[in-house]
């Protein structure tokens, strides 16, 4: 079974969104055999995909595992900012 899913976060500027993707990169490197995952950076968004040919319980554990990634860089980075 094929499941595929695309995000988009808007932090409305480039350099918060590529702070955010070197945050999540190095989680991606793990991810299940079958899954792909693409992240980039436009107009302020980050966007990402994710492509999986495995079973529907392992996508959504990676399309979990990445969204609590970027909550927890978020979170970071309103700390920082406070």
């Amino acid at each position: 079974m094929r499941s595929e899913i695309t995000i988009e976060r808007d932090y409305g500027s480039d350099q918060t969104a590529e702070t955010v993707l070197r945050a999540v990169s190095p989680d991606n490197r793990g991810a299940p055999v079958g899954t792909a995952i693409a992240i980039s950076v436009s107009g302020g968004k980050l966007i990402i995909r994710i492509v999986s040919s495995g079973d529907l319980q392992s996508f959504l554990r990676t399309v979990d595992d990445l969204l609590f990634c970027i909550q927890t860089a978020e979170r970071a980075l309103a700390s920082v900012g406070k």
